[in-house]
């Protein structure tokens, strides 16, 4: 279905895409198109959300995110359960929400997607009062998510993938009984658990190749060590999109994923990193989420 929309705000992660001057680019191309438009820079975290709740009330009817997963992430949540949609301008250093819908990462390419764009109806997945469109995990994941957030110095795929190895190195894993819908539990001692609603994690590696946005269910990937020459002999396929035949990992897919662990420990969506209880339970929310994106 193609729209056209009144009014659009931007809200942009001021250290988002900072080098590339992408939010020159934008107001550039939303000048040259005579768009409408307000942008609004993030002043600390969770300021994306307060903007995106407040747009209908200032008459806006399209909220576009201008940032990385965490960013979507801060402007969608507010979105959820209104009528206005969401768009994204990719700047951030792994993209995955961008990567698996094929958005454009060129800021004036995503921007001339709004002029004349198509809506897509997308799943979100919850974990407590956090959601995610994107991947939620725990384990190693999420202990690298929160080690991450909290360095200082360059950031980027790069320090990711460093930060990771590091971690390997030293991370003990929790033994975990999964309970996927209304099925028997099973007991595992993996490396993390990834629940993925998309395929992509950042940076062009790929966790769950067959997850689908809108497919109504969540994919489960659980990785357990395999042992480190297998481990390093099979590394390439996080990013040749056959992770999924690596040795030691499970796929199995559920609307709803309940986790029992060992002890409290950090659990990510998105990127984003919260402590979390001994108990987690993931699920699926079909269609909740409203997306522009350019027309095919």
């Amino acid at each position: 279905m193609s729209v056209r929309f009144s009014r659009v705000l931007f809200i942009a992660n001021p250290h988002a895409g900072v080098h590339r001057n992408i939010r020159s680019r934008v107001i550039a191309t939303c000048e040259k198109a005579g768009m409408d438009f307000a942008l609004e820079v993030t002043q600390y975290v969770g300021h994306a959300t307060e903007l995106a709740a407040s747009a209908s009330e200032m008459g806006f009817d399209l909220v576009v995110a201008i940032g990385g997963d965490g960013t979507i992430n801060e402007v969608g949540s507010a979105l959820l359960g209104t009528e206005i949609p969401l768009g994204v301008v990719p700047a951030g250093s792994g993209n995955a929400f961008a990567r698996a819908l094929n958005l454009s990462l060129d800021p004036a390419k995503a921007c001339r997607a709004f002029i004349q764009p198509e809506i897509r109806k997308l799943d979100v997945g919850r974990v407590g009062n956090a959601l995610f469109f994107s991947t939620a995990g725990i384990g190693l994941d999420a202990v690298v998510a929160h080690r991450y957030a909290n360095r200082t110095g360059r950031r980027g795929f790069l320090p990711y993938l460093v930060l990771t190895a590091l971690s390997l190195l030293s991370y003990r894993p929790q033994t975990l009984r999964l309970r996927l819908d209304s099925d028997s539990e099973i007991e595992r001692t993996p490396l993390f658990v990834v629940i993925a609603n998309m395929p992509d994690f950042g940076g062009g590696a790929t966790i769950a190749p067959q997850a689908m946005p809108d497919d109504g269910l969540l994919d489960v990937c659980v990785f357990t060590h395999p042992g480190w020459i297998r481990l390093v002999l099979n590394t390439y396929r996080l990013f040749n999109g056959t992770f999924d035949r690596m040795p030691g990992v499970e796929i199995f897919r559920a609307q709803k994923v309940h986790i029992t662990r060992e002890k409290s420990d950090w659990f990510q969506f998105d990127g984003e990193v919260g402590k979390g209880s001994k108990e987690l339970i993931f699920e699926i929310m079909p269609g909740a989420l409203t997306l522009v994106a350019a027309e095919q």
